[in-house]
């Protein structure tokens, strides 16, 4: 297991030559990147890119996945998070993930809250818990008189918001976010994305987006990831480039990632 508390360092983690497979399939080659502390990343691409793949290798979600097998290094804060002495479940309660589609526990509202605090042996006030995650979550005004009734009676938007606060319950160091906006309208998406700014100073995210003009507005790195055909004719993913986000949109320094940001990749 790992030592947890850890001491913070700028970069929470390190990528080192990291490819992923699902059996035989190469479905991300040889991605090496840092990510920092307290800033919000965004992997960009085309489906396929391995964008998604990559998110799950930092909770380890895809050991729960028949087949899978990830070659390279992967350090948060300077340890590896696939050492054999390692505890994946341990990993999840530091690393918190939030979901492509809502996916409320059909559980009250407290409950959908409470239930990972309390399976981790939380000790501390519980009802002070909820409403501090869900005001993190900005969704305490909208349902502190319904606190009893299911997490599955919101709306879309408000049950993402929902489970962004049953992330932050069990007091996570880093969210990732896989698409959390593709499910949602328009109005909703700005608040997701305005609660991602107030997050940003206590915790570090990572966004997966196929939105471009979502990854500008609320990330301060971007990764562009692309595809490439093997000799096998399947496709595999890759890191193209990594940058600030405002260069990578900017001035970008690969063909490939300037005709995406510009749209004219095919």
């Amino acid at each position: 297991m790992l030592d947890f508390p850890i001491e913070s360092t700028k970069n929470v983690f390190e990528v080192r030559g990291v490819s992923v497979y699902y059996k035989n399939f190469e479905a991300l080659r040889n991605v090496s990147m840092k990510i920092p502390e307290k800033e919000i990343t965004a992997f960009i691409g085309p489906s396929g890119c391995g964008k998604s793949t990559l998110l799950r290798c930092f909770n380890r979600l895809n050991d729960l996945i028949p087949g899978a097998k990830v070659k390279g290094q992967i350090y948060y804060h300077g340890k590896d998070l696939y050492a054999p002495q390692v505890d994946p479940v341990e990993i999840r309660q530091k690393i918190g993930m939030v979901f492509q589609k809502p996916n409320p526990f059909p559980k009250s509202i407290y409950d959908n809250i409470a239930y990972g605090a309390r399976i981790n042996g939380y000790k501390g006030n519980m009802d002070e818990l909820v409403e501090r995650s869900l005001r993190q979550a900005a969704l305490w005004d909208e349902v502190k008189s319904k606190l009893r009734e299911s997490g599955l009676s919101l709306s879309g938007g408000q049950q993402q918001r929902l489970c962004i606060a049953r992330a932050i319950a069990i007091e996570p160091e880093v969210i990732l976010m896989d698409e959390p906006c593709s499910a949602l309208d328009p109005i909703s998406t700005l608040k997701i994305e305005e609660l991602m700014h107030e997050l940003r100073s206590q915790y570090t995210i990572i966004i997966v987006t196929h939105n471009m003009q979502q990854a500008l507005r609320v990330s301060s790195m971007t990764a562009f990831f692309n595809v490439i055909a093997g000799e096998d004719g399947k496709r595999s993913g890759y890191l193209v480039e990594y940058d600030r986000t405002e260069k990578i949109f900017s001035f970008p320094q690969e063909n490939a990632t300037q005709e995406y940001v510009s749209g004219k990749f095919g």
